[in-house]
């Protein structure tokens, strides 16, 4: 018996961000990574942020008028394919090529810079890598989510092909480490996901787990995002408050009790369950990965360790700006224990060694 199933870009479109790279590689235009890699020049997305549908017609038809565009976009569909279906000989291909170094942790941890000196160590500008290839928000990867816009899986399987698709293009001609290009990736959502991510990037990899005290990691999230909330309460304004509420509503809270949230509670809970998944991700994590605790000389030190290792100069390391706000909220510090000893014992059970020394700082 043979059924033919046909699916066609309409029930499975690409994505905007894939699009948009794959013009700005036709053009032959530079790539600007400001956004993610300048330091207080980031910019991050806020809600709603989507082409509108006149932009995304212009951008689908000017693919759509090439021939290579065509190729290309046809190149991720093929890998995307291979992800559906299990042609592990394709994606061995892929990996035959590339080594990829993930940088893993929550927002707010340190990841960005270490994964910016990672570039930087490899002979590239940060400036110049796009967010899209470098930074966090892809591949997705997320809760599972089931509606008229499908569902979680399959778009982390789509966006991790058109991933590939992108460091094919942008890593073709670069110089080889131990016999592979080297491609590093700050990997948050890794965590969603890390079968995923470790059977298409992670196989013979290594990588890196940033941590922080979640009372200082969050106190950086709400600068970032426009200040504490007067009434304490939690509120959506950016990314990645936006992913503390999806998290919320895929534990089981409802939409009006995470509008009632105590701002801090929202957060340790995201940060205590991010860091269970991390714990319950597989034997890569606990056993390739090394874990830096936040703080200005730790992540200077594994920065130089990194271009140490792939042959620039330790001396021309970025510094790394740390402020010290260990005196804000320390009613927040007495709430965070119960959290830091729970996280604490789940990695010490899978055997990954937890800094709970360095967090006390409150760096």
């Amino acid at each position: 018996m043979s059924v033919r199933i046909t699916l066609t870009d309409s029930h499975m479109p690409p994505s905007e961000q894939f699009l948009e790279f794959i013009d700005s590689w036709l053009t032959g235009a530079e790539f600007d990574g400001s956004t993610w890699a300048t330091y207080r020049q980031e910019r991050p997305e806020r809600l709603g942020h989507r082409l509108s549908a006149s932009a995304s017609y212009q951008l689908r038809q000017r693919i759509a008028d090439s021939q290579a565009g065509m190729r290309h976009l046809g190149r991720a569909y093929e890998l995307f394919v291979a992800l559906l279906i299990g042609d592990v000989d394709t994606i061995r291909a892929v990996q035959q090529r590339f080594r990829f170094v993930l940088v893993v942790g929550a927002p707010r941890s340190g990841g960005k810079y270490l994964t910016k000196e990672l570039f930087r160590a490899l002979g590239y500008d940060p400036s110049r890598v796009p967010a899209v290839l470098a930074h966090d928000g892809f591949p997705e990867a997320a809760p599972w989510r089931f509606d008229q816009a499908g569902n979680t899986w399959v778009e982390s399987l789509h966006t991790m092909a058109e991933y590939l698709t992108m460091v094919e293009l942008f890593f073709a001609a670069a110089d080889r480490h131990e016999d592979h290009i080297v491609v590093p990736k700050k990997a948050t959502k890794a965590a969603y996901a890390p079968g995923l991510f470790q059977s298409v990037l992670g196989a013979g990899g290594e990588g890196i787990i940033t941590i922080r005290h979640p009372v200082l990691a969050c106190i950086s999230t709400y600068e970032t995002a426009g200040g504490l909330p007067p009434d304490h309460r939690f509120v959506q304004r950016g990314n990645i408050e936006r992913l503390w509420a999806r998290d919320l509503l895929s534990a089981g809270f409802s939409d009006g009790e995470v509008a009632g949230m105590d701002y801090f509670d929202a957060y340790l809970r995201c940060w205590e369950d991010y860091h269970m998944r991390l714990a319950m991700g597989g034997s890569n994590f606990t056993r390739r990965y090394r874990v830096v605790a936040y703080g200005a000389e730790r992540l200077m030190h594994e920065a130089r360790r990194n271009a140490d290792r792939y042959g620039s100069l330790a001396a021309d390391v970025e510094e790394f700006h740390a402020y010290d706000r260990r005196d804000r909220h320390p009613e927040w510090v007495a709430r965070a224990e119960t959290a830091l000893r729970r996280v604490g014992d789940q990695w010490a059970r899978v055997g990954m060694a937890f800094p709970l020394d360095e967090l006390a700082e409150c760096w």
